[in-house]
C-alpha cells in the first residue's frame, strides 16, 4: 500500500516547529541574561562617573570637558570586558541560530517536490477552454459563480474585461437572491418575506415550506422579545399560521407552547432549541433550494461541483497515471476524451437526470422514459417495442422473458 504523501511533509514541519520553540525558548532566555547584566553594566560606570550639579546623566558627565575620567579598579574593566565578549558571542549564536531555522524551512519545499506531482499536464486538455469559440462559455461559468457567491462587482469587472455580456436577467435575479441572503443573516425577515409572496403560486406547487420557516421565525422573534410581546405574538399566530395547519399540525403546536414562558424567558426551557442560530441557517438553505429551483438552476455552484469531483479524483489519476507511465497502454489516457476507469465520487455527486439506453443508443425522452424489466436491467421504452416479438419481450443481457406490460417505467 502506498505511503501517504503527505506524511513526511508533517514530519518535516513538526521538526521546524519544534526548532523554532526551541529557538525561541533559548534566545529569550540568553538575551534576557545579556540584557540584566548590561544594565548591571551601566549602573556600575554611573556609579564611577563623577557628575556636576549640572549634569543630570551620563550622557551630560560624558560629554563635558571638565569631568574627570570613571574611576574603574581593574576588576571592574575585566568583568566590562568579559560582559561585552559575552555579548558578541550570544549575538554571533542567535544569528547562526536564525540561519539554521532557514535551512530546515526550505526542507518542506524540498519534500513537498519530493512526494507530491507538481505537474498535472498528462490529464489536461490544454486547449480545451483556450478556443475562440469556448472561451466566452468558461468566462460565463466564471460570472455565474461570482453571481452566487455575492461577488456582483468582481463579475462586473470580469463582464468588462472580456467584453462579455452575459443575460441581465439572470445578473438582476442573483442580486436580489444574494441581497435577501445577506438580510436574513442580519436577522432580517422582510426582504425574504416579500419575495416569498411574489412567488407564493410557484412556491405551493412544490409544496415548499418556505413561507411557513419565515412565519414561524417571525413569531418566535416576538416570543423572545419578552412579555410585551405576548398580544402581538398571539395575533401574529391568528393571522399567518392557519393556512399552514395541514401540513405542519405539529410544529405549529409546538412554537405555540413558548407562549407559556414568555414572561420568564425560553432560555433553560423545552423551548430553548427555537433561539439557536441553527433555525436561520436552515431558512437560508431553504430559501436558497427555493430560489435556485424557481430560477430552474441547481443549488449547487456548477463551476464548485467540477472543482470538487477534480479534487477528489485527482489521487486517483495520479496512481494511475504512475502505473501507466513505462507501460505499453500509455497512450490510452489521450486517446480518448474519457477517464480510464471509474471514479467514486461520493453520493453528494451522484446525478442519475439522464438515461442512456444501452440498445438504442440514444438518451431517454418524456416520450421515451427508461423502462425496467422484471430481471433488473434497464432499457428504453423503443428498445422495449423493437424486442417484442409475439407477444413476449427476451432481456437482450439475459435469458429472462417477460409480455411487453410487464415491464415499468423508471422516474429519476
Amino acid at each position: 500500500m502506498a505511503t501517504d504523501p503527505r506524511i513526511p511533509v508533517r514530519n518535516e514541519i513538526d521538526k521546524v516547529l519544534d526548532k523554532f520553540s526551541t529557538y525561541e525558548t533559548t534566545t529569550l532566555s540568553s538575551l534576557d541574561n545579556v540584557e540584566a547584566k548590561l544594565k548591571e553594566l551601566l549602573e556600575l560606570v554611573e556609579n564611577a562617573m563623577p557628575m556636576d550639579d549640572d549634569s543630570s546623566n551620563l550622557d551630560e558627565a560624558l560629554d563635558s570637558e571638565e569631568s574627570e575620567a570613571p574611576l574603574l579598579s581593574s576588576e571592574q574593566v575585566s568583568n566590562i570586558m568579559a560582559t561585552l565578549a559575552e555579548v558578541k558571542s550570544v549575538s554571533s549564536s542567535v544569528s547562526a541560530k536564525h540561519r539554521e531555522l532557514h535551512s530546515f524551512v526550505s526542507k518542506i519545499g524540498k519534500c513537498i517536490d519530493k512526494n507530491f506531482e507538481t505537474s498535472y499536464d498528462f490529464m489536461t486538455h490544454q486547449t480545451a477552454f483556450l478556443r475562440d469559440e469556448t472561451r466566452p462559455r468558461l468566462y460565463e461559468i466564471i460570472c455565474n459563480h461570482l453571481c452566487r457567491e455575492g461577488l456582483q462587482s468582481t463579475a462586473d469587472q470580469l463582464m468588462e474585461d472580456s467584453n462579455m455580456n452575459i443575460n441581465s436577467e439572470f445578473m438582476t435575479k442573483f442580486r436580489d437572491v444574494n441581497a435577501i441572503v445577506v438580510a436574513l443573516r442580519n436577522g432580517d425577515l422582510q426582504p425574504a418575506m416579500k419575495w416569498a409572496l411574489e412567488h407564493s403560486e410557484k412556491l405551493k406547487e412544490k409544496t415548499s415550506s418556505l413561507e411557513f420557516k419565515l412565519h414561524r421565525l417571525a413569531f418566535i422573534s416576538l416570543v423572545a422579545g419578552g412579555a410585551q410581546n405576548v398580544t402581538a405574538a398571539i395575533e401574529y399566530a391568528r393571522d399567518h399560521f392557519t393556512p399552514f395547519i395541514p401540513n405542519h399540525q405539529s410544529a405549529i403546536q409546538h412554537v405555540m407552547g413558548s407562549l407559556v414562558f414568555m414572561r420568564t424567558g425560553l432560555q433553560g426551557t423545552p423551548y430553548s432549541g427555537l433561539l439557536q442560530t441553527s433555525q436561520w441557517d436552515d431558512l437560508i438553505r431553504t430559501f436558497t433550494k427555493d430560489a435556485c429551483t424557481i430560477m430552474g438552476l441547481s443549488m449547487q455552484c456548477p463551476l464548485a461541483v467540477c472543482i470538487s469531483a477534480g479534487c477528489t479524483a485527482l489521487p486517483v489519476l495520479l496512481n494511475i497515471n504512475q502505473a501507466l507511465t513505462g507501460s505499453q497502454v500509455h497512450n490510452m489516457w489521450s486517446a480518448k476524451e474519457e477517464l480510464p476507469i471509474e471514479i467514486a465520487l461520493g453520493k453528494n455527486n451522484y446525478y442519475h437526470s439522464i438515461f442512456s439506453c444501452p440498445i438504442m443508443r440514444q438518451q431517454s425522452t418524456e416520450s421515451n422514459p427508461p423502462m425496467r424489466l422484471i430481471c433488473g436491467h434497464v432499457i428504453s421504452k423503443d428498445a422495449l417495442t423493437k424486442l417484442t416479438n409475439a407477444n413476449k419481450v427476451k432481456c437482450p443481457y439475459c435469458p429472462v422473458e417477460q409480455t411487453p406490460q410487464e415491464p415499468q417505467q423508471i422516474i429519476f
